[in-house]
């Protein structure tokens, strides 16, 4: 009898409406995007949490997920706990999506069509000092005294092309393209250090792939440390940058089963710069420690080149 009602539940649980939220087909297992997971999944599950949050916030989840699901009922609980913190009393509240390049936060939560909050949410963390980034900002040249884009198509991705036998692209078209996930040029690149990286799901274990990979990644750290130890920060124009892109927001950090608020702190006048190989370290006026690490977002040498500050 206890079996046959265990595996009832568990097919009506299987069986839970999928709903169309954000352009997102989200199903009852969608819950497990707020369990750790292989960092290959992180783009794909940070969407999903936020779609799913989005999703609960306006009210567009079917009641069954927490009538019959546990984990569910207690996010939902969780979402709300994390909400009543912002604003204890209210009758009305609506989540719009806000994440892309065109803003600095993941959601915009108003209640009662008056109070808006901006929130950037942040997976398995309890406190922004311990996330790996806060912001991250593109084209990373325009905050330094000298261009890395240019400094890296001169002087390094000349060993790229010739490794693959393609031909270097026009400066111009290089400089236009590298902050394009979309580019034909650049897929050129990537598609073979895709193949060679053991962490991609299109590693192919071929051989040339995988030197490919490894000759992107060494020249991508030696760039790095080379443009850095001859090119300085610019702090004036990442002071005003820190404050523009964190005014007014909420962090909303999540953390074995709970949400926790952080408010952002006015404090990012820069008044001193150290160095390390990859990362300029700021000091603040009333004495934060800022870390601004140079990397490429999307494959090492590859594309993408920007900011991640923590």
């Amino acid at each position: 009898m206890l079996e046959k009602m265990a595996k009832k539940y568990i097919s009506r649980l299987f069986n839970l409406p999928n709903i169309r939220y954000n352009k997102e087909l989200i199903r009852y297992q969608s819950i497990n995007s707020f369990m750790i997971s292989e960092k290959k999944l992180n783009d794909k599950n940070n969407k999903t949490r936020e779609n799913i949050i989005g999703s609960i916030i306006n009210n567009q989840i079917p009641d069954e997920y927490f009538h019959y699901c546990k984990r569910w009922r207690n996010l939902k609980l969780a979402i709300y706990g994390y909400i009543k913190k912002l604003e204890p009393d209210f009758k009305t509240i609506k989540c719009y999506h806000k994440g892309g390049r065109g803003f600095n936060y993941d959601f915009m939560i108003e209640f009662d069509g008056i109070k808006k909050y901006n929130i950037e949410l942040k997976f398995n963390s309890k406190f922004i000092s311990t996330t790996p980034q806060f912001v991250s900002p593109m084209n990373p040249s325009q905050y330094m005294t000298n261009s890395y884009e240019e400094f890296y198509y001169h002087n390094y991705l000349p060993i790229l092309s010739r490794f693959l036998n393609i031909p270097l692209p026009e400066k111009e078209t290089y400089l236009k393209n590298i902050h394009n996930n979309t580019s034909v040029m650049i897929s050129q690149y990537q598609k073979i250090y895709y193949e060679g990286c053991k962490s991609s799901s299109k590693f192919t274990n071929e051989s040339n792939a995988i030197k490919f990979y490894n000759l992107a990644k060494k020249i991508s750290s030696e760039s790095i440390e080379t443009f850095i130890k001859n090119n300085e920060l610019n702090s004036s124009k990442m002071s005003d940058y820190l404050k523009k892109s964190q005014d007014d927001k909420i962090y909303m950090l999540f953390y074995q089963g709970k949400f926790y608020l952080e408010k952002n702190e006015d404090d990012y006048k820069i008044i001193n710069i150290t160095k390390t190989k990859n990362q300029f370290i700021c000091h603040t006026e009333s004495g934060k420690k800022i870390k601004i690490l140079l990397r490429w977002k999307n494959g090492n040498g590859i594309s993408f080149p920007a900011f991640q500050i923590s």
